[in-house]
């Protein structure tokens, strides 16, 4: 198991990550000598990764970009065309679990709508 050393200041907004020991004490000599790094043990083969979360707009936009770049590809001149190759990447661009999600959500949120009820008749 693998370990990292933090340091955090909240009178000078600092954090810092340290990949050892050594390197936290030669810091913390050099910055803050009344300061102190805390070991922090990471599990290297579990370590969460952190993905940023995309709109369903951002998802279908970058499958068109994707799919546009298949086909630009595929249009350069002078270049072998593989029109079956071809297909195969635009329908992976436009068909994986991602986008067909996105899509899905969006359809799901046309069926329902604001409904505007005027009370003064």
């Amino acid at each position: 198991m693998a370990s990292i050393w933090l340091y955090v200041s909240v009178p000078t907004d600092c954090v810092k990550v340290f990949a050892s020991c050594d390197s936290a004490i030669a810091w913390l000599r050099e910055n803050d000598p009344e300061g102190a790094a805390v070991e922090y043990p990471i599990e290297e083969e579990h370590a969460p990764s952190i993905v940023p979360k995309r709109s369903d707009i951002q998802i279908l936009t970058c499958a068109f970009l994707e799919a546009r770049s298949v086909l630009s590809d595929y249009l350069v001149p002078g270049v072998p065309r593989n029109a079956e190759f071809t297909v195969e990447k635009l329908m992976d661009a436009l068909t994986n679990d991602e986008v067909l999600a996105a899509i899905s959500r969006i359809e799901g949120r046309q069926r329902f709508g604001l409904v505007e009820v005027d009370y003064g008749a």
